[in-house]
């Protein structure tokens, strides 16, 4: 099963308990990385580096370049993003949307992009981290 995790999974995961269901995903991604693959763009990196610590970005850094690849984000392409922004995205949620479609994910794990789940027709799944590990 193929997973892009939103920027706020992330930042539950290695800073807050407040969202145990986060932390216990990236273990579980951790620990199986022949069942579940995970793709990750460059915007959602840098996302988590202005928000985290510099020694807590260096451990999710770490985390993340062990079970995948950076993404760069101009390898999307334009017209996607596009697609999404004509639904009525803001551009950073039609980007998230965009690479998710791209890399042909079957979930987008997120905390607060919600009304994703509200546009029919979409290519993948929107879970929460806790819905998501009810599907797994």
């Amino acid at each position: 099963m193929l997973l892009v995790l939103d920027t706020n999974v992330y930042i539950h995961a290695f800073t807050t308990t407040k969202k145990p269901a986060c932390k216990t995903l990236i273990t579980l991604l951790a620990t199986s990385p022949s069942k579940y693959k995970l793709r990750i763009p460059r915007m959602i990196v840098e996302e988590v580096r202005r928000n985290i610590v510099p020694e807590v970005f260096r451990e999710f850094l770490e985390f993340i370049l062990e079970l995948t690849n950076l993404d760069e984000d101009i390898f999307v392409p334009f017209e996607l993003g596009a697609k999404y922004e004509a639904k009525g995205l803001k551009p950073s949620d039609a980007f998230i949307a965009a690479f998710t479609e791209w890399v042909g994910a079957d979930v987008l794990v997120t905390e607060n992009r919600h009304f994703l789940s509200c546009h029919l027709g979409l290519p993948f799944k929107v879970l929460t981290a806790e819905k998501c590990l009810n599907l797994i």
